[in-house]
């Protein structure tokens, strides 16, 4: 059995894609339909949003889904997934 190759979640990169944009926090939760406090989870990483979410979110912020965050690479046979 091979060795998996899976990604985590790492930095989240919305705040500074956003202020490429000029689009305020408050601005960007609205145009998503979601809280302030549910963009800030998932700004903190406390929770992490759909895929349909972060379809919407990265179509505002004119990027895509897999730029929302970094990603870090992690190659264990033990990793979930």
């Amino acid at each position: 059995m091979g060795v998996f190759i899976t990604f985590k979640v790492g930095k989240c990169r919305i705040p500074e894609l956003r202020k490429k944009r000029g689009i305020s926090s408050t601005q960007l939760a609205a145009m998503v339909g979601v809280s302030k406090t549910q963009m800030s989870d998932y700004v903190n990483l406390r929770n992490l949003p759909s895929i349909e979410r972060a379809y919407n979110i990265a179509t505002m912020l004119g990027c895509a889904p897999e730029d929302l965050y970094d990603w870090i690479e992690v190659s264990d046979s033990n990793t979930e997934g």
